[in-house]
């Protein structure tokens, strides 16, 4: 199937305008916290939920997501979810209090997991064969281009009209890509025989794995001890067990759990997993590194940081060429994680003294590791699947990496403060009373050195925070190669199809020709 035609072309235009977008909710909003805080009051507990809340819902309404995409059709699921991203972003830009804008944010989540789960689904019906190996690429790349140009995009939209101008960009943004799915006229049908969708499995999957989350990111202000940290997690495992139990006996389920019967499937989604611990962790907390220890202004963190998120731009196009070229996927998948464990080994040797150059060569393999497997991961989990079962295949996938990425950006930052703050503690003169000493830890973890007055050794201060960071980067590293066994191991095995396994069905795209004149089913 060819991408030259004309409306397929136009689809492909708006569907890789509204994933560009959507990513600049994930790294881009931090930069606005300060001048939201300035406006509507800096009050931690709400702020954190300004990022959080969009990363929570984002990943939650992933896979329920998916099962819109293939009940409702994936164009008309597709619409509303840039209905309500638009909607919410007008929400967030006009909001008066944080309350209200961490409400626009939750909603944004929501209509960004509506936008993937059903784009992913409607590339796959649309195209086939190289053409559907290029539009997945472009898929990768967009996503990409959206997440490291977030904070540049973000800023220069600050600079123009306040902080309420990321999320004006947004909704024009996401505005003008719906306009363009519309103008394509591309249609495609629901999935004939699906049933009702599975309300009350997308009930207690969406509230299990909210206080799974929720969890992880309040034990940064809880403490992991503490009773509302271990109420909120055991009781989220315990709904999880539920909604495993209720898949398992309903008839048309949110998430056929056959399907990961599948060892190339469970290959495949462990790469997003390695991508959370290899790649988001340190395009999170990094950019701390460099400026409490490097004592680097922000606009040279923004920079330096461009050497990370580059790559990934241009991964999904290599990752798309190789395979097109008869590159085996398991090699291509299994060596862009192995890269998080090359990146993450050469930042080990750690050093307070500032060196710009020794970070060109890791942060460049992280960056293409991570790029590597955006795009080629969707198309390949997709098109494992049937037809019907794209869109809950699809939502799968983005819950799979948004879940990982919250939860283990959670735990890195829990890491790094019991980690970094126990050192910095040690470097404290005894003389200081524990209120202060608190204090100082809690400034030096957040990267205020710079407000951190008394007679205390900056220096020794900024050696602690690096030998901190040393246990992490090793435990990315042994993460990063287990994965990387894992994923090699499963996309390598002998995939024979099974009278039980989703691979048996084969969907000849060519016959589902979504520019044909649609039925009146597929007008509703």
């Amino acid at each position: 199937m060819s991408t030259g035609n004309p409306r397929r072309n136009v689809l492909l235009a708006g569907i890789l305008l509204a994933v560009t977008v959507v990513p600049t909710g994930v790294s881009g909003t931090g930069v606005a916290l300060p001048h939201i805080a300035a406006d509507l009051g800096a009050q931690p507990a709400l702020l954190q939920w300004v990022v959080n809340g969009f990363n929570l819902t984002f990943a939650v309404f992933s896979l329920v997501a998916g099962s819109v995409a293939d009940h409702l059709g994936r164009r008309r699921g597709l619409l509303l979810g840039g209905l309500i991203f638009c909607a919410a972003a007008i929400l967030s830009a006009l909001a008066p209090n944080l309350m209200l804008l961490d409400v626009g944010r939750a909603l944004a989540g929501v209509g960004a997991a509506i936008i993937f789960a059903c784009s992913g689904a409607l590339l796959a019906i649309t195209f086939s064969g190289a053409a559907a190996a290029r539009a997945f690429a472009l898929f990768g790349t967009a996503a990409g281009v959206g997440l490291g140009l977030g904070p540049t995009i973000s800023s220069a939209a600050i600079a123009a009209v306040g902080w309420a101008g990321i999320f004006w960009f947004n909704a024009i943004v996401i505005a003008v890509a719906m306009g363009l799915v519309l103008a394509s006229r591309v249609h495609d049908t629901r999935v004939t025989g699906a049933g009702r969708p599975d309300y009350l499995g997308a009930a207690v999957f969406a509230a299990s794995l909210s206080l799974v989350i929720a969890g992880v990111v309040q034990s940064n202000t809880w403490g992991w001890a503490s009773s509302g940290t271990y109420a909120m997690i055991v009781a989220g495992v315990v709904l999880f067990a539920g909604f495993v139990w209720w898949q398992i006996h309903t008839e048309h389920p949110l998430l056929d759990l056959t399907l990961l019967r599948s060892p190339r499937l469970v290959g495949l989604l462990a790469v997003p997993v390695a991508g959370a611990v290899g790649f988001v962790t340190l395009l999170t907390y990094y950019p701390t590194f460099l400026t409490t220890v490097w004592d680097l202004g922000t606009g040279v963190v923004g920079l330096v940081m461009l050497i990370m998120t580059v790559p990934v731009i241009v991964g999904p196009l290599i990752a798309g060429a190789l395979h097109t070229r008869g590159v085996p996927v398991w090699l291509i998948l299994g060596g862009s994680v192995a890269l998080f464990v090359v990146g993450a080994a050469l930042l080990i040797p750690i050093d307070t003294t500032v060196s710009i150059p020794s970070l060109i060569f890791p942060f460049a393999l992280l960056g293409l590791g991570f790029g590597l497997g955006v795009g080629l991961v969707d198309g390949q989990a997709i098109g494992s699947v049937p037809e019907e079962r794209s869109g809950m295949v699809s939502g799968l996938v983005a819950t799979v990496r948004l879940g990982s990425e919250a939860v283990v950006v959670a735990v890195f930052a829990s890491a790094l403060s019991a980690g970094v703050g126990g050192r910095v503690r040690d470097a404290l003169p005894a003389s200081l009373d524990p209120g202060q000493r608190g204090d100082i830890v809690n400034k030096v973890v957040t990267g205020e050195l710079d407000t951190i007055s008394g007679a205390v050794d900056l220096d020794a201060l900024r050696a602690a925070f690096a030998e901190g960071m040393v246990p992490l980067l090793w435990a990315i590293v042994a993460v990063s190669a287990v994965l990387t066994v894992v994923v090699v191991v499963l996309l390598r095995r002998n995939t024979t199809p099974d009278p039980d396994s989703a691979h048996t069905v084969t969907v000849d795209i060519a016959e589902h020709d979504p520019l044909a004149i649609p039925t009146e089913e597929a007008l509703r």
